[in-house]
């Protein structure tokens, strides 16, 4: 990797993605200041062209930019922001390899990396029933991403012959949609998903529960290895949080089986990184509204701004927390 610019860091994200949520959370906690640019997902911004060529490679919103640093993968750029705010006070959110705690931290996240985060989602709403409680996500947007995910294939192969300096990377794209279109629509095979984090769970309901009986008289806030709060608390953080928006969160977790996961899913809610990503999620509709105005004329973006006001923003903000 090359050294860091000393400028501020370009983010391209969209703030409902789970990735950009685990980078967003990161950037909270060490208060790194960057450029946001949105990518909309729910207008395909992902596949467009300027896009593909600043991550050619990559299936993931977000990327990071920091001089001639290009980061595609969240857990890299997780891994980036660790280091350049090294010494910035506070744990680092990636401990050295060479201590235990490192090494605990580094299985922790592989473990949850190979957790298909978009297979559960898309399945979930395409098969509403094996929501436990029902999910939170708001119908219209259910029907969105439904639309879009249908139509993903065909527009990337479109793509690919529009942009031949970009084939590979659209077909490769297009290839990856295919087969998660095959098993999101195969309910049995998203049901063998779901079923296969049940003895994560468990898993991580008795590392806590070690964790508080070793480390009660540390510190009253306890994190997945101690009390120093990492990007492997990171990952479960937003793990939990979309589990819940699916409404599978009594499978999951529920006080009366999982009280430590519970009380630790408490805490996370209160932390103000957590907290500001919730916030910007309120304001998204908003968000895009103006960007929509603003490419249809400054004039009409100044009339929005007038006419939508600070309240719409907060009703939206309101709204979305209410249904959480």
């Amino acid at each position: 990797m090359k050294k860091a610019s000393r400028d501020r860091p370009i983010f391209f994200y969209f703030p409902t993605s789970f990735s950009s949520q685990k980078v967003l959370f990161a950037l909270n906690e060490k208060d790194v200041v960057v450029k946001k640019k949105l990518v909309s997902l729910s207008s395909g911004q992902q596949n467009e062209s300027w896009y593909v060529r600043l991550n050619p490679d990559g299936y993931h919103t977000p990327v990071l930019k920091h001089g001639e640093n290009v980061i595609v993968e969240p857990d890299d750029i997780i891994d980036y922001i660790s280091q350049i705010t090294q010494g910035a006070g506070g744990h680092p959110l990636v401990p050295s390899l060479d201590s235990e705690l490192g090494k605990n931290v580094q299985q922790m996240r592989k473990k949850l990396d190979s957790i298909p985060v978009d297979i559960l989602t898309y399945g979930v709403i395409y098969h509403p029933h094996l929501s436990t409680t029902g999910c939170l996500i708001p119908y219209a947007m259910q029907r969105s991403m439904k639309e879009n995910f249908e139509k993903r294939l065909s527009l990337l192969i479109e793509l690919a012959t529009r942009h031949p300096e970009l084939r590979d990377s659209y077909l490769n794209k297009s290839q990856l949609a295919a087969s998660n279109f095959d098993t999101i629509t195969d309910v049995d095979r998203v049901k063998a998903q779901l079923d296969d984090l049940m003895n994560f769970f468990a898993e991580v309901e008795e590392q806590l529960r070690k964790i508080r009986e070793e480390g009660s008289f540390i510190s009253d806030e306890l994190w997945l290895f101690g009390p120093m709060f990492t990007a492997a608390d990171i990952g479960l953080a937003v793990l939990l949080h979309r589990l819940t928006l699916l409404g599978l969160a009594r499978r999951f977790f529920p006080p009366d089986r999982c009280p430590c996961i519970h009380q630790y899913f408490y805490q996370v809610q209160k932390r103000p990184a957590f907290q500001k990503i919730q916030h910007e999620i309120g304001m998204l509709r908003l968000t895009l509204a103006l960007q929509t105005l603003k490419a249809a004329s400054p004039y009409l973006l100044a009339l929005g701004i007038v006419g939508v006001g600070i309240g719409a923003g907060y009703y939206v903000y309101k709204k979305i927390n209410e249904s959480e």
